[in-house]
C-alpha cells in the first residue's frame, strides 16, 4: 500500500511540474501556495483520534509499517520480536481501526 502511494505521489509530482502559465511557474508551486490547511488539520486530528484507540505496540506497528512504510521484518528486528508477531499486531490494529470507521459512519 505504501509503495502504491509512493508511485502515485511520484506521478502526481511529474504531472504537476509542468508549467502552469506563460511565466513558467510550476503548477506544483501554485498548488502548494493554496493548500487547504484546515482540511490538513482535520485529517491530523482524525488520525490522532484513530491511533489513540490502539495499544501502544499496535500504534507503533501501524505508524511504522503503514505510515512510514517500514517493512514488517525490519520493524520486527528493531522491536526484538518476530515478523509474525508484527503481522498479527498490524492485522489486529487494522481490524480495530476498520471497526471504528464503520461504527462512525453507520446510520444512526
Amino acid at each position: 500500500m505504501a509503495r502504491k502511494r509512493e508511485i502515485l505521489r511520484h506521478r502526481e509530482l511529474l504531472i504537476l511540474n509542468a508549467p502552469a502559465e506563460e511565466d513558467g511557474e510550476d503548477m506544483l508551486y501554485l498548488l502548494a501556495a493554496h493548500s487547504d490547511t484546515a482540511s490538513e488539520a482535520e485529517y491530523h486530528v482524525f488520525l490522532e483520534t484513530a491511533l489513540s484507540l490502539l495499544t501502544p505496540k499496535q500504534r507503533t506497528v501501524i505508524i511504522a509499517t503503514v505510515i512510514q512504510g517500514v517493512p514488517e521484518h525490519v520493524l520486527a528486528e528493531q522491536l526484538g520480536i518476530t515478523q509474525q508477531a508484527v503481522h498479527r499486531l498490524k492485522s489486529r490494529a487494522l481490524k480495530r481501526l476498520r471497526a471504528c470507521l464503520i461504527a462512525e459512519h453507520a446510520p444512526s
